[in-house]
């Protein structure tokens, strides 16, 4: 199914921020995400997975480069192919 497109809320925005320097591929401990920022995931796919789909497309206004193979990538880094949210476009 498709997910609905909903707005993000200031604390879904807050919750991925563990995942930025993955995101943005200026992390210091290689290519695996963070403890934080996996969890970060495994919450925004239970209550905010519109809003995760945006941060994970890039179709969200950060004013940081996300690097999107990073991003798309991120949920199969952290181990949560059983929720990972199916993005269109």
């Amino acid at each position: 199914g498709q997910i609905p497109s909903l707005p993000c809320t200031s604390s879904m925005i807050t919750a991925f921020t563990p995942c930025m320097n993955f995101v943005t591929n200026s992390t210091s401990n290689g290519t695996s995400p963070t403890q934080d920022c996996c969890d970060s995931i495994k919450s925004l796919m239970g209550n905010g997975a519109g809003c995760l789909c945006q941060m994970l497309t890039g179709s969200f206004p950060f004013q940081i480069p996300i690097n999107r193979t990073l991003s798309i990538a991120l949920p199969r880094a952290c181990n949560s192919t059983g929720g990972v949210p199916i993005c269109s476009g």
